[in-house]
């Protein structure tokens, strides 16, 4: 597989354990509170399968782990820029904010499951990623906020 960092152990399961519980704890309060989350129900459940693949992901020692990674901060990076739209009301940021979904929720899913599980090459190319993602957000930005307003 990867090369693992040094003096580095994998904290995947505890990582996986945590999340589980955080999730239990939440949806406990959310189902005897009878919370209704409102306008934020869609990103608030992007948020918990994106913590559920990551969970899941972190159990996986072959390469659908890294997959599993990636989808689910792709997933959460959905929810995040779905959850400031909704906050904000600034629905045409849609424009410029897909490469904050794409690119850089791939490259977040690869860095984090590279790091917990103490691997360096996911890391670097999720680096990458994430470069790249953040680029082209800033690109789209500046070009849709300098000619399309």
């Amino acid at each position: 597989m990867g090369e693992n960092l040094t003096g580095r152990k994998d904290h995947s399961i505890i990582v996986a354990a945590l999340i589980f519980a955080f999730l239990a704890a939440v949806f406990i309060v959310v189902v005897f509170k009878q919370i209704n989350p409102g306008k934020f129900t869609l990103p608030f459940y992007f948020l918990v399968m994106g913590l559920y693949f990551f969970a899941t992901a972190m159990e996986s020692e072959s390469k659908l782990g890294e997959r599993l990674a990636s989808l689910s901060w792709t997933l959460n990076m959905l929810g995040f820029v779905l959850f400031y739209q909704y906050l904000t009301g600034n629905l045409q940021s849609w424009i410029y904010m897909w490469p904050l979904i794409f690119p850089s929720g791939i490259g977040l899913g690869q860095v984090c499951y590279g790091t917990v599980k103490a691997k360096k090459e996911p890391i670097e190319r999720g680096k990458v990623l994430i470069q790249v993602g953040f680029g082209l957000f800033i690109l789209i930005f500046v070009i849709f906020k300098l000619f399309f307003q």
